[in-house]
């Protein structure tokens, strides 16, 4: 659902300015790794299933975010895929 609204709802609230563009994809390109490696460092150190789950999850994301705002048609499509094969759709077809 994250990487569905990415796609949807923030992308087309982007600026037409190409340059506040570049600097916000910039911004939210660190953002994604460093949710990246926040969310595997602390997945890393859970005892309890659930909370590994959780966090593994928000480093998903950040993967998913950072294929999106890459400006890459193909890392967008992967991520698009990356997130449908983890939810309860029908596999998606990723070529």
């Amino acid at each position: 659902m994250g990487t569905y609204g990415f796609i949807r709802f923030s992308l087309p609230l982007l600026p037409a300015d190409a340059v506040m563009r570049a600097r916000i994809i910039h911004i939210v390109i660190v953002l994604s790794l460093i949710g990246i490696i926040y969310g595997a460092l602390v997945c890393l150190m859970q005892k309890d299933m659930k909370r590994l789950i959780a966090y593994s999850s928000v480093s998903h994301l950040g993967f998913c975010t950072l294929g999106i705002f890459s400006r890459l048609r193909r890392m967008a499509w992967r991520a698009v895929c990356s997130s449908r094969s983890t939810t309860a759709s029908p596999p998606a077809r990723c070529s």
